[in-house]
């Protein structure tokens, strides 16, 4: 067999085991997702993901090294995910802002995992100072600071003070729907409020 061939086999293999270990993460990843969601960061073992996405605690520890660096691999996800979703919008102002709000609004009433974990794990490290607290802060700010841009663009004469307004709803009404979905809409809901917001904006 020339070298070549040798290498390109090796190289083969190399990228296979790659696939292999991508995928597996991506396993547990889907799996911490869900349990974290059900039972918390701290009500959640590494046996437990391991057992749901079918592989050993090792093999969880083997992929991420620790249990807290599984979670800041979730939560990455969970904001890859969000912004796959949004990033169609980017660029519309107000109008397309709204209309990306009620798109995923519909998108956590057919998929709650994602908005589950975001509320179990955002009161679970309330004022604990952790990474994971400090991580929520971070996103809060940033997401105030994105809302303020567009609404100031829009004309609004306030528009730090309804950015911050805007996101308690946004956090509020996801708590009410998972507490309660049979009886909450939660387009609904945010089709309501974005339309009185609209018609506040000149």
């Amino acid at each position: 067999m020339r070298q070549s061939d040798k290498l390109a086999g090796i190289a083969g293999i190399k990228g296979q085991v790659q696939r292999r270990g991508a995928e597996r993460r991506r396993q547990i990843v889907d799996a911490a997702i869900g349990l974290f969601g059900q039972h918390g960061y701290r009500g959640t073992s590494v046996a437990a993901i391991g057992a749901a996405a079918g592989v050993t605690p090792s093999a969880v520890i083997h992929h991420f090294g620790t249990k807290e660096a599984l979670l800041q691999a979730v939560l990455a996800e969970h904001d890859a995910r969000s912004a796959a979703r949004l990033e169609g919008y980017a660029g519309t102002g107000w109008a397309g802002l709204a209309e990306a709000l009620l798109s995923d609004a519909e998108h956590t009433m057919r998929h709650s995992g994602l908005a589950t974990l975001h509320a179990v794990l955002q009161a679970e490290q309330l004022g604990t100072g952790s990474p994971v607290h400090l991580w929520f802060q971070e996103r809060g700010r940033m997401l105030r600071h994105h809302l303020a841009a567009v609404l100031a663009d829009a004309g609004s004469d306030d528009p730090q003070g309804t950015a911050a307004e805007l996101l308690a709803f946004l956090e509020g009404a996801l708590i009410l729907w998972l507490v309660d979905p049979e009886t909450t809409d939660l387009r609904a809901l945010y089709a309501s409020y974005l339309a009185r917001l609209t018609a506040s904006l000149p």
